[in-house]
């Protein structure tokens, strides 16, 4: 786990992406006694993400909020148990995604890991309350919900405010120390993903916190330049 200060830690789990080993990042976020986690890992990571959790001081059953910023696989990974053991807990993502989330439609998305299509079943569970643009969290500085289509219909940002920070889900991300864009055969539309891009750069922040990638601290310049790279005919589409 890596502790950003005293309100957010980015655990840490392991998995294949893309025919390498790479680490994903969800995000715990501590304010008083309020706890929410951003995203939940991948099929068979529960136990590790149980650990993570009490390396930060809390557990699965303690959590008062899980956030899920989309329906992919390593996203959503073990909300089956999260639901089973915290009843308690408030379940988000936006009404877009909400379906997939729940089991009442197939995930967009089969091909996220290679043995995606062997798993017998696919995680599934509760959504409480559907996420809008704009919505505010009054925790740990503020947190605001920037509703970021393309990756997925319903896929959503989050901006720390008090921390000039964005949590990006998979709208980007950051490897070998450049912010890219996630594969074209992953993302649902890539028009809509980068007309997103540039929905980002409306707001105030310089930190970026990949799922892909980690922390990217010059995140706003770093964004820039790619939409830089980007041809003509993607930037205008």
């Amino acid at each position: 786990m890596i502790a950003l200060n005293d309100h957010f830690t980015l655990l840490e789990l392991d998995m294949e992406f893309m025919g390498k080993d790479s680490t994903i990042y969800p995000l715990l976020i501590q304010d008083r006694q309020y706890r929410m986690l951003v995203d939940v890992g991948l099929p068979g990571h529960y136990d590790e993400l149980s650990y993570q959790l009490q390396l930060a001081g809390t557990s699965p059953e303690w959590l008062d909020g899980i956030l899920l910023t989309h329906q992919d696989l390593d996203h959503i990974g073990c909300l089956p148990e999260l639901d089973a053991v915290n009843r308690y807990a408030t379940f988000y993502a936006h009404e877009q995604d909400a379906p997939y989330i729940r089991g009442e439609r197939l995930l967009l998305k089969p091909n996220v890991v290679p043995w995606q299509a062997s798993l017998p079943v696919l995680p599934s569970g509760r959504i409480d309350r559907y996420l809008t643009d704009g919505q505010s969290f009054h925790i740990a500085g503020g947190i605001q919900v920037i509703h970021t289509p393309g990756h997925t219909s319903g896929h959503v940002c989050l901006l720390l405010e008090q921390e000039r920070t964005v949590v990006t889900g998979d709208l980007v991300f950051y490897i070998d120390n450049e912010l890219v864009l996630p594969p074209a055969e992953l993302t649902e539309n890539m028009p809509q993903s980068i007309a997103s891009l540039h929905k980002l750069m409306q707001y105030e922040f310089d930190i970026l916190l990949c799922y892909h990638g980690g922390i990217c601290l010059d995140g706003k310049a770093k964004l820039q330049q790619l939409l830089d790279r980007l041809p003509i005919w993607q930037t205008n589409s």
